[in-house]
């Protein structure tokens, strides 16, 4: 598998260090490099939501490499923090 060029966001409420929250992680658009190295980046006019999450604030995505999996991290405050994975990075 080659790496899709996704660009993914995070974007979370935050109502202090005790909750609620709430998040979401979106694709927002393409990177592309050419075979000449010029790189363009394409910005989604309306980001498509690719997963919700109640009750959690998404605050990291990575893409793991060579796998359509991101691994999504959240800091939840006084709640803990957790980690999971979520097939995001796929073309």
């Amino acid at each position: 598998m080659t790496d899709s060029g996704r660009i993914l966001v995070g974007s979370a409420s935050d109502a202090g260090d005790d909750g609620s929250f709430d998040s979401a992680v979106s694709d927002a658009g393409r990177v592309t490099v050419s075979a000449s190295g010029a790189v363009r980046v394409t910005l989604a006019a309306r980001p498509a939501v690719l997963g919700t999450f109640p009750g959690h604030k998404v605050e990291g995505v990575e893409c793991l490499p060579g796998t359509d999996d991101a691994l999504l991290g959240t800091d939840d405050e006084n709640l803990g923090g957790y980690v999971r994975a979520a097939a995001y990075c796929g073309s």
